[in-house]
């Protein structure tokens, strides 16, 4: 039988330490010392003053380096190395060259030293009943650093050497907070069981809330609730992609997603492909080479903070329905519940769900939502990029999930979800299957940079399929970077794709 190809467009929404090296030991510029105090200067001016200072040139490429981004700083008779680590994000590096200073890229490193992480594992189950409880929260205490469980209820947790000796916290929507020291914890892994939680606020009653008022707080609050400057962000992408239940592509990698500010909605979120794997093609592949197309980037777009699609926009607030639920406990706060749907056609895409909003800061932690059956069917032609000639394809259904963590005041996106299924047929051909893709995106640790853009050559783009840019199934590829650990099936899959692939190797 001819195998036919399926090119899908995943239309998710419409939506180290610093380095510096010079010519062997003899760094005569950077050893100067200077005195500077800026308040609120962009970062290029501020160049151009330690350049007159310092009597030497910079040279670097603007189009990476965030040169008006403001700064305040003051430094007294430190030395000019001191003064650009404290100025420059650790993504770069310097180094003399004859009479200038050379600003550059440092290159990403793809390879960690594991002696030095400390590994907790464990299980996270309902205290009550002892089920599973799948996407809490293990992270470290005040610090933008930590992973999530499975469906299963599973996790692992690599800390590095600059995270050690600190608290954890676990959490997870609808149960107490665990802190505990993971230096306490047996170094086999363990369940650790949390605690049910029922919030009763007799003071706010449903029929109280008013979700229009609700919804404007949270939009007109979003500057102050969510970060103003670019961050750097290292996370873990996962893309499954299942044949009538049974899996025929695993696709990983950690990326780096460099978010610029949400006070700048229109400029968009930029990704580079650090290292991932991929499993072997299998003979489950029947029928339709199905590939989508966007991966990483796509599900990226799901920051809905960030895109503010029509559901979150005051602007298109007048086509949907919007109603309040009972108040819950998320993560230990007081949350809104506000249930949204369409009201009326509209010539856009349209969703349903829900939005938790914090009770406090009333900055949205927490979105699930949906294309609308309406929505499924503007969508269908921007969807579907490519098809075998005889071919019939519905889309069954478009799911999507995002959440953001707090730190400091701010609140970060954390993790984001998409699933999405198809069932394709071809009288013709006698092809009656059903697709389910899944892409998981989980943010392990970010912080500010100066960052503007990535090198286009390590970019992923929308037009990218990302199952192709990516090496071999490796099962001992991850090393000391923090992963959403597989489910049980999932496992089993991967356990049978290493196999594959040595055999591969082997037969070579």
């Amino acid at each position: 039988m001819i195998k036919y190809q399926l090119l899908l467009s995943f239309l998710m929404l419409c939506c180290g330490a610093f380095s510096v090296s010079g010519q062997d030991q003899k760094a005569v510029f950077l050893s100067r010392k200077i005195s500077l105090t800026v308040s609120d200067q962009p970062l290029g001016q501020v160049l151009e003053q330690i350049s007159e200072l310092a009597e030497v040139n910079f040279s670097y490429d603007p189009s990476l380096l965030n040169t008006e981004q403001p700064v305040t700083v003051g430094y007294s008779r430190q030395s000019l190395e001191s003064v650009l680590r404290d100025l420059l994000a650790p993504e770069f590096e310097v180094q003399e060259l004859d009479n200038q200073i050379v600003i550059r890229l440092r290159e990403v490193k793809t390879e960690l030293a594991r002696q030095d992480y400390q590994i907790v594992q464990g299980k996270v189950l309902d205290g009550e009943f002892g089920e599973p409880l799948a996407y809490a929260s293990i992270s470290v205490v005040q610090q933008p650093f930590g992973t999530i469980t499975n469906d299963d209820g599973l996790f692992e947790l690599k800390i590095p050497p600059k995270y050690r000796g600190q608290q954890l916290v676990v959490s997870c929507m609808g149960y107490r907070k665990l802190l505990l020291m993971p230096d306490s914890l047996p170094a086999q892994p363990q369940s650790i069981m949390l605690d049910p939680v029922n919030i009763r606020l007799k003071e706010i009653k449903v029929r109280a809330i008013n979700p229009t008022w609700v919804m404007e707080q949270m939009e007109d609050r979003m500057a102050e609730n969510y970060p103003s400057e670019n961050r750097l962000m290292t996370a873990f992408y996962r893309e499954t992609l299942t044949q009538d239940k049974v899996y025929i592509n695993i696709s990983e990698a950690v990326i780096q997603l460099l978010k610029a500010s949400y006070s700048q909605p229109f400029h968009d979120d930029k990704i580079r492909f650090v290292k991932g794997r991929k499993s072997p093609d299998v003979e489950a592949f029947k029928w339709v080479d199905f590939k989508m197309q966007g991966g990483p980037y796509y599900t990226s777009r799901l920051d809905v903070v960030k895109t503010r699609d029509s559901f979150m926009d005051r602007e298109y607030r007048y086509a949907y329905r919007y109603e309040a639920g009972a108040m819950i406990d998320y993560l230990g706060r007081p949350t809104y519940v506000i249930y949204f749907s369409p009201i009326a056609k509209t010539d856009f895409l349209t969703y349903q769900g829900r939005l938790l909003i914090d009770q406090e800061t009333f900055a949205l932690v927490y979105a699930e939502f949906s294309l609308s059956r309406h929505g499924i069917r503007i969508a269908r032609n921007q969807l579907i990029r490519k098809k075998p000639k005889g071919f019939n394809v519905r889309v069954l259904k478009l799911d999507y999930q995002v959440s953001y963590r707090q730190n400091k005041g701010r609140w970060y996106l954390n993790t984001a979800r998409s699933s999405a299924g198809f069932r394709v047929r071809s009288r013709h051909d006698r092809v009656n299957s059903v697709f389910h893709s899944v892409s998981d995106l989980l943010i392990n640790e970010h912080s500010p940079t100066r960052l503007r853009r990535f090198p286009k050559e390590e970019q992923i783009g929308a037009a990218d399929i990302f199952t192709e840019i990516i090496g071999d199934y490796d099962p001992a590829f991850w090393e000391n970077y923090n992963i959403i650990q597989p489910t049980d099936d999932l496992r089993k899959a991967l356990k049978s794709f290493g196999n594959e692939a040595a055999d591969n190797k082997t037969d070579r």
